[in-house]
């Protein structure tokens, strides 16, 4: 086995600290660059990320829950829902709310929209979802209540922004509109509410007690079109729907996943800007890192000579910049950390408004150990290949002309 060699591991690391050393100021600007790197790949990607984790909250606290039990696939309703919810509430932290989605016609005097009509059981509706808490004119639908509606601010055309020309009602709370059901029944409701979550895909929603079903269609409303579940968090879906199974429910249980495809597509375009900017990032890196390295040698070329004549071998020379680059790479992770941290804690109390609601950057700890190596890796291979061409050089051609 062959013995490290203390005094050429000595010569390397001292030509490196005399190089870092040699401007304080360029040392400085070195670490703010790649800094700034850093924070391309892992801070932007940080918003990014908690962009989609907000439009996949909204989807879960109004479209699809945590889990969605819907009918198999030869039935078109889950019979007698009431028994399938009293199962799960068994399950401690769980909350169950099922539904019944009908299409309807809406109309206001000359106007006439489409839109989907959820008949729910209020009291279960608002342990599931998020429609009551966002009431922003009138109030919430409560139990009992007959001929009255809450309606999504996607319908009302004071809410739509000015390039916005999609036909909507010119409605305000108190309002009477006519709603006609696709068995032909049409029937005047008064809207109670407006309710806006700032999500596309569920603004457009009118609720409504579920004895407006035994009305409208004259049939029991203990059936559901679905059953959503919330769970205590994201991530026990697989976990609960084994659960839920052992509970003797026989119905298709699909994830919150595998619902919302619109949404997912989506948050996959958002992850192609991650890649572009952490792709940005490392090239930056590499640019800093080679140029700094590239013109410290070249300036140093007669020097470079000079200690290759005095017998430093070139592996200790070569070895003086590589560590000068991890150097760089390495305080320019750290103060990339710390600064993410600042803003992390910014954040967390003064989140980003967007309009689908306040959006906090979401760091992810696997990103952050690959960013930190990838900007490593990448300042490395920057500092070897400049310095590897000036150690080959010829002693007299750097010397006499450097």
């Amino acid at each position: 086995m062959k013995k490290i060699d203390l005094h050429s591991l000595k010569t390397t690391f001292f030509l490196a600290w005399k190089n870092i050393v040699a401007s304080k100021k360029t040392l400085v600007v070195i670490i703010l660059v790649l800094s700034l790197s850093f924070l391309s790949i892992t801070f932007f990607s940080a918003i990014i990320d908690g962009l989609g984790y907000a439009f996949e909250d909204k989807s879960i606290n109004t479209i699809t829950g945590h889990l969605t039990i819907e009918p198999n696939d030869d039935e078109t309703y889950i019979e007698n829902p009431d028994e399938i919810i009293k199962k799960i509430r068994r399950l401690d932290g769980v909350y169950a709310s099922s539904r019944i989605e009908k299409g309807v016609s809406v109309t206001d005097m000359d106007t006439i929209v489409s839109g989907q009509a959820l008949f729910v059981d209020i009291n279960d509706e608002d342990k599931v979802s998020i429609f009551s808490e966002n009431i922003i004119e009138g109030i919430r639908l409560t139990k009992n209540v007959e001929d009255e509606i809450i309606i999504g601010s996607d319908l009302v055309k004071k809410y739509a922004s000015e390039d916005d020309n999609k036909k909507r009602l010119d409605v305000n709370v108190g309002d009477k509109i006519t709603l006609q059901f696709n068995n032909g029944v049409s029937k005047e409701y008064k809207i109670r509410g407006i309710y806006r979550t700032n999500s596309a895909f569920s603004d457009g929603y009118i609720l409504m007690n579920k004895q407006e079903y035994e009305k409208v269609f004259n049939e029991n409303s203990n059936i559901a079109s679905s059953i959503l579940v919330k769970l205590p968090q994201r991530g026990l879906e697989e976990e609960y729907k084994y659960k839920l199974v052992e509970l003797g429910i026989n119905e298709q249980i699909n994830s919150w996943e595998t619902k919302i495809g619109k949404i997912r597509q989506f948050t996959s375009s958002l992850e192609i800007t991650n890649k572009i900017t952490g792709a940005i990032g490392l090239i930056t890196t590499f640019a800093t890192i080679y140029i700094i390295i590239f013109i410290n040698v070249m300036t140093k070329r007669k020097q470079i000579g000079i200690l290759k004549a005095v017998g430093i071998k070139k592996n200790i020379i070569l070895g003086s910049y590589i560590i000068q680059s991890l150097v760089y790479a390495v305080l320019g992770v750290l103060v990339g950390i710390i600064i993410i941290k600042i803003l992390m804690l910014y954040f967390a109390s003064n989140p980003l408004k967007m309009p689908i609601g306040d959006v906090y950057p979401l760091i992810d700890l696997n990103k952050l150990l690959v960013a930190s190596a990838s900007i490593i890796v990448a300042s490395l291979m920057a500092g070897y290949f400049p310095s590897k061409k000036a150690t080959e050089d010829n002693i007299l051609d750097a010397i006499f002309g450097g």
